[in-house]
């Protein structure tokens, strides 16, 4: 049985115009859809649809956001087969992984594949299969949130170029074998996928099932060189910026003073403690 939880309002209602394309192309395969209409219906959803235990597949339909959501309400995700039809105003994960944004071609690959042994991340309980972070990430999200007059990829444009001309450091502490590390840094990010915020490069080099997060920490970078350092971010070149600190491991705990709010998958938690672990080949997911 197939379930698709889609939220009808996901990409201008990209999501809604994917089912009139999908449903035709399902035929005679079993499948139910499940339509979201407040923030946290996709994770009750997952949560409702996981409680048998059968293995189950649950599709998401949407973009980051709805794909975080639905990744939450597994019971057992090492129980669960996901999919995606990339939906989304931002579907980084979905270029990491490969999947279509062409709906016909994403459910192609549920319908014909096998789901693979995926990594994700696991942050103080709360799950994630992009990337978690915290730093100038954070300031662009709340920035487009507050966004009026403008939505979609014009605003987050705006947030942006507003966040990188505003932007001061922030300071906190790596938390390692050998001790507390401090950095004043413009981002620390914990990466499974390739890229956040709708396509910024930020861990060009990362792979969804080798076991590892790529940590990317942009450290002691004075306040003129930010827009530089943020061009050669676009550019991918983040690894080639002097005061980028790289490495890869299975675990990134990050402490500061004063209250340090963070991303998941492009959603923000004002008081979770940034303690990231990987969770390899657990989730398995419909992908090339």
């Amino acid at each position: 049985m197939l379930h698709f939880i889609y939220n009808p309002q996901a990409g201008n209602g990209r999501s809604e115009r994917a089912r009139q394309v999908i449903e035709p192309l399902l035929g005679d395969a079993p499948h139910a859809f499940h339509m979201t209409r407040d923030r946290g219906d996709a994770t009750a959803i997952a949560r409702q649809l996981t409680s048998d235990p059968e293995e189950t597949d649950i599709i998401a339909m949407g973009g980051d956001g709805t794909l975080h959501e639905v990744l939450n309400g597994l019971r057992d995700p090492s129980r669960a087969r996901m999919g995606l039809i990339p939906c989304g105003s931002g579907n980084d994960f979905a270029a990491t992984a490969g999947i279509p944004t062409d709906p016909a071609r994403a459910l192609g690959l549920i319908l014909t594949g096998t789901a693979k042994p995926t990594d994700y991340l696991d942050c103080s309980g709360v799950r994630g299969i992009n990337a978690i972070g915290t730093g100038i990430d954070v300031d662009i999200l709340r920035r487009y949130a507050a966004m009026k007059r403008l939505r979609g990829s014009a605003a987050y444009l705006a947030s942006l170029i507003l966040t990188v001309v505003n932007y001061a450091p922030k300071r906190f502490s790596e938390i390692t074998a050998e001790g507390a590390e401090p950095h004043e840094a413009l981002i620390a990010c914990a990466a499974n996928g390739r890229s956040f915020g709708g396509g910024i490069p930020i861990a060009p080099k990362a792979e969804i099932d080798d076991g590892l997060l790529d940590v990317i920490i942009i450290d002691g970078i004075k306040k003129p060189a930010i827009p530089g350092a943020f061009v050669r971010l676009m550019r991918r070149q983040v690894l080639d910026i002097k005061q980028t600190l790289f490495k890869r491991q299975t675990r990134l705990t990050v402490k500061a003073d004063a209250p340090m709010p963070l991303q998941i998958d492009g959603e923000i938690y004002e008081d979770l403690p940034f303690d990231v672990r990987l969770i390899h080949g657990e989730l398995r997911y419909y992908r090339p």
